[in-house]
């Protein structure tokens, strides 16, 4: 079984996530390929994953383009998408925003692996937005921030896309 995981990755965590999906579905057996190389030809995958971060509660342009443009091919495999992301209690909020319809009746999972927080890997405006969020959620009990990447999330993952491929 050949799996292609497709991901962007702004400050290293989807890539990070993406080399753990690689892992758990058999590193062998997987090609990983960052959108930033351009986009890869579907045919000879049996399967794929699709990652992406969110920023400001959205995914990345490009995955959002490739979903669009390889949709056809998507849906005839077994195929999911994944997402890093720090805030937990905006998940559903993304995936509404994120995916039409189609997507997630067609996907076999949908999955938030979880996110780091790394300010210091963000550029100006966004170091400074994040800094001021951050703030701002310590006084606030609703707002959760998870600054943790979560393997059981991709082990469940990997399973569910490697089971429905055999």
């Amino acid at each position: 079984m050949k799996n292609l995981i497709i991901y962007a990755s702004k400050t290293g965590t989807t890539k990070k996530c993406a080399a753990l999906l690689a892992a758990n579905l058999g590193a062998e057996s997987c090609t990983l390929w960052n959108i930033d190389d351009g986009e890869p030809e579907l045919s000879g995958f049996d399967c794929a994953a699709v990652g992406s971060y969110i920023r400001m509660g959205v995914i990345d342009k490009r995955i959002s383009a490739f979903i669009e443009k390889h949709r056809e091919q998507l849906f005839a495999m077994p195929f999911g998408v994944f997402f890093c992301g720090c805030l937990e209690d905006k998940v559903s909020e993304a995936i509404i925003k994120n995916f039409d319809d189609s997507v997630l009746e067609h996907a076999l999972c949908v999955e938030c692996f979880g996110g780091v927080l790394e300010p210091e890997k963000q550029s100006g405006p966004a170091k400074f937005v994040l800094k001021m969020m951050l703030k701002a959620a310590k006084g606030d009990p609703g707002f959760r921030v998870s600054n943790e990447i979560f393997p059981e999330r991709i082990s469940y993952f990997a399973k569910e896309i490697s089971g429905a491929a055999e």
